[in-house]
C-alpha cells in the first residue's frame, strides 16, 4: 500500500476533509493510475449532498486522467507509464444490454466498483471510489476496463473532460437530442 493524499466525503452532507489515505496496489484486473488531472462535474455535489447515492466515505471525483503507475495480474490493455483517461461508467460487454442489444451506455453493471471499498483511510476505515474513479486523490485504483490509452498530443489536463464533460455533452446532443447537421438549437446553462 501507498500512501496518498485525497479528498474524502466522510459522509452525506458533510464537507470533503483533505487526508491521508492507503491505496493497494492494484489485484488482477486492476490498474493504479496517478491522476495529473481530475474535473469537477455537478454529479460530484450530487453524490456529496445525497441526491445520487454513494456509499461513504469514499473518496469522490470521475473525471479524471493520469499515469498508469502499476497493473494487475492479466491486464494487458495498459502498461506502467501510459497516459490514460478514466471511465467512471465502463461496460461490462457481457450483459443484456452490451451483449444482446448493443446499447453499452445501459450497461447493467457499469457502476459496479462504486460499491466496492478500493482504499482505506489513515485509521483502517474503507473507503469507496465515487462512481468507480475516485479521482480526487492523487493515485487510484480502477478496473481494466475503466481506463482508456491516450493518443499522443493529448494533454493531460485537458483529457480529464473526456471522462464525462465532453461525452455527456456529446451524447445529449447526438443521442438524447438527436441534433442533425443544419439544425438549430439552443442550450441553456453550463
Amino acid at each position: 500500500m501507498s500512501t496518498v493524499r485525497a479528498a474524502v466525503l466522510p459522509a452525506v452532507g458533510a464537507p470533503l476533509e483533505i487526508t491521508d489515505i492507503r491505496v493497494p496496489e492494484p489485484g488482477p484486473g486492476r490498474v493504479r493510475v496517478r491522476l495529473a488531472a481530475a474535473g469537477v462535474c455537478h454529479s460530484d455535489l450530487s453524490l456529496s449532498n445525497g441526491t445520487l447515492r454513494q456509499p461513504v466515505p469514499a473518496v469522490l471525483g470521475h473525471e479524471g486522467s493520469g499515469t498508469v503507475v502499476a497493473v494487475g495480474e492479466g491486464v494487458e490493455t495498459v502498461a506502467p507509464g501510459e497516459r490514460v483517461v478514466l471511465n467512471w461508467a465502463p461496460a461490462c460487454g457481457a450483459c443484456h444490454h452490451c451483449a444482446e442489444l448493443a446499447e453499452p451506455w445501459l450497461c447493467l453493471h457499469a457502476g459496479a466498483a462504486t460499491t466496492v471499498p478500493y482504499a482505506e483511510s489513515a485509521r483502517g476505515a474503507q473507503l469507496y471510489p465515487g462512481l468507480s474513479v475516485a479521482a480526487f486523490a492523487e493515485e487510484t485504483v480502477v478496473p481494466a476496463n475503466a481506463v482508456l490509452p491516450l493518443p499522443d498530443g493529448v494533454p493531460l489536463v485537458d483529457a480529464a473532460l473526456l471522462g464525462c464533460a465532453v461525452l455527456t455533452g456529446h451524447g445529449a446532443v447526438n443521442h438524447a437530442a438527436r441534433v442533425r447537421k443544419g439544425e438549430s438549437v439552443a442550450v441553456f446553462g453550463l
